[in-house]
């Protein structure tokens, strides 16, 4: 029997989506609820894409060290966990639909501020905004790395040698 990941992005993104949700994010966090309040009228899955979004925000800012880095800490693994946890809650929330879509964008704002950065540690030419334009920029290049992947798989190379 085939069980879903409770981790999978419930809705596909798509670099429009992407942009859509980093619009949100940024509009709420500069508290301009005129233009938050239209793109949430455009995209009313907003909900879902901000968890899906969340999802690699939380993903790069929270994951183990790799080989090449560190070893783990006791610390790593609480973090970790406080993402999975904090991503599972985004889920369960965005089931409620587009009227959650602001309380989401709020606490991932408040997530990314408050346990990925630290504050005192901005320069003056750091932002939220800036880190949130990093990103983006990283969903949409995990974006063109999934799709590669997906037409590798769809068009496998053979053998053609007999």
């Amino acid at each position: 029997m085939h069980q879903s990941n409770p981790d999978a992005p419930v809705t596909p993104l798509t670099k429009e989506t992407v942009a859509s949700a980093f619009n949100y994010l940024r509009a709420v966090e500069a508290g301009d609820l005129q233009t938050a309040t239209k793109l949430v009228a455009a995209e009313p899955r907003m909900s879902a894409l901000l968890a899906g979004v969340a999802e690699g925000i939380v993903f790069a800012g929270t994951s183990l060290p790799g080989p090449d880095d560190d070893a783990p800490t006791w610390d790593s693994f609480a973090l970790e966990t406080l993402g999975k946890v904090f991503l599972h809650a985004l889920h369960l929330w965005q089931q409620s639909g587009p009227d959650a879509a602001h309380g989401i964008a709020q606490t991932v704002n408040a997530f990314f501020t408050t346990i990925l950065f630290e504050p005192n540690k901005l320069d003056e030419r750091d932002s939220i905004a800036d880190a949130l334009n990093t990103y983006e920029s990283a969903a949409r290049g995990q974006l063109l790395l999934d799709a590669k992947a997906a037409s590798a798989a769809a068009h496998p190379v053979g053998n053609t040698a007999v």
